[in-house]
């Protein structure tokens, strides 16, 4: 996929443009460029091999296996082309510029625990390079926190991969969430860093409290149990 061109190269000290954005499940034919967005955002800050970078590329496997994939998608108002291909009465219309697989307990990909900590939780959040640091990956993460209330989650869990630093600071000084260093599972492309978010005050007697943590994160076979 080629990232969006801008109308011109941004000069040091001018403001970052915040696109207006429309959250939507993807579908079927958004596949290939969705695929393509995801590893090129994974590709920027670490290396995903093998097995997982097969289903990281195609978004209709995680399609099967989560209770949805949702796309970001630029809202383009005053292009009638796009406002006409959109569809009538629908906001986007514009370029997909970011992916996020939301999930729940009983879904392939909410990679059960024997306790789980946590009622929702969002996979595989990717952002177009060329759109980072524009308030895309936070439009993802809402709509996931919105979709957990909807739902009556009280707790969302996610799992992130260790050099996905970018993502942690937006997890915990926006919002909030907490290491879990004691639920960290190894996988081969390095330590998978969890996280929690309480939506409800009720969260922290619904669940288990954290546990000592290891000296060496455990491999996930040895941890996640496939539904």
């Amino acid at each position: 996929m080629t990232p969006p061109v801008p109308d011109r190269v941004p000069a040091p000290g001018d403001p970052v443009p915040v696109p207006s954005v429309h959250i939507r499940p993807m579908r079927p034919q958004d596949a290939a460029q969705v695929g393509a967005l995801t590893l090129a955002a994974y590709d920027r800050y670490g290396t995903i091999e093998g097995d997982y970078r097969d289903f990281l590329a195609d978004p209709l496997r995680r399609v099967e296996g989560c209770t949805a994939v949702l796309v970001a998608e630029l809202d383009r108002p005053d292009d009638p082309a796009a406002a006409r291909s959109a569809g009538p009465g629908t906001a986007g219309g514009g370029p997909i510029v970011g992916t996020v697989s939301y999930v729940e307990p009983g879904d392939a990909q909410w990679e059960d625990r024997p306790e789980p900590a946590g009622d929702a939780g969002f996979r595989v959040l990717a952002v177009d390079p060329a759109y980072e640091g524009r308030g895309i990956g936070s439009a993802l993460v809402d709509a996931c926190i919105a979709r957990a209330r909807n739902a009556g989650a009280h707790r969302l869990l996610i799992i992130s991969m260790e050099w996905m630093h970018r993502a942690h600071a937006l997890y915990v000084s926006r919002y909030g969430f907490e290491r879990r260093p004691d639920l960290d599972v190894r996988f081969p492309s390095g330590v998978g860093v969890i996280l929690s978010l309480d939506l409800t005050p009720e969260a922290p007697r619904r669940f288990p409290p954290p546990g000592p943590v290891p000296d060496e994160p455990p491999w996930y076979e040895d941890v996640l149990e496939p539904s």
